[in-house]
């Protein structure tokens, strides 16, 4: 028999738009999903990690194949055409959309999530999540707020957002171990291994504790 555990979202953004969902396996069904874990380092030796989330300590062991990023905060003018993101945004009366957060996903994760939807954490709020090629930008000033127009396109359909300057505006890297220091907040994806841990495949270390 399987059991099902529930991990909640703490603060889902537009680069962990999905649920979480963690299948427990018994003996008898040793099929596992993938889970996601948001909190801070408490400890890091030799492969073991041990992240502190919303729903208590989690140990993740990392191995060989597990990709860790970083995430480094960039300008306004850095936006540039071709780049690949992630923006969490509400739309306008004008048919645009308002962005208050934008991740630059790393040349390696291109194509993740790709789509356009309500945001995951909090669908009646009328914020949605586009992960999308950006096709072309526009300097542009609507009202008080000056930024950059962008046009997201992605399969099956395109969006404009308005990118105002006084938000989180990051670019995910690749990274090393030698940011996993204690207390640095992560975002960690993996599969429950055979002795209870999550077996990591991607670390990111953000930035400014969001």
């Amino acid at each position: 028999m399987t059991h099902l555990t529930m991990f909640r979202v703490t603060s889902m953004t537009v680069a962990d738009g999905i649920a979480i969902l963690l299948l427990v396996s018994s003996p008898s069904s040793p099929q596992t999903a993938a889970a996601t874990v948001r909190g801070k380092i408490t400890s890091f030796k030799g492969q073991e990690l041990i992240v502190s989330s919303s729903n208590g300590d989690v140990k993740a062991i990392l191995t060989d194949k597990t990709v860790i990023r970083a995430e480094v905060p960039i300008n306004l003018s850095e936006i540039g055409s071709g780049m690949y993101l992630g923006t969490t945004a509400t739309k306008q009366s004008d048919g645009t959309f308002l962005a208050s957060e934008v991740h630059v996903f790393s040349e390696d994760q291109r194509g993740t999530g790709e789509g356009h939807r309500p945001l995951g954490s909090a669908p009646q709020s009328g914020a949605t999540m586009t992960n999308a090629n950006v096709e072309h930008v526009e300097d542009i000033a609507v009202k008080d707020i000056k930024g950059r127009l962008i046009t997201l396109k992605y399969k099956g359909g395109e969006v404009k957002v308005l990118v105002p300057p006084d938000i989180p505006l990051v670019k995910r890297v690749l990274g090393d171990r030698n940011s996993l220091k204690n207390g640095a907040e992560v975002s960690l994806q993996g599969t429950q291994s055979s002795g209870g841990a999550l077996e990591a495949t991607q670390v990111t270390v953000r930035t400014g504790g969001r």
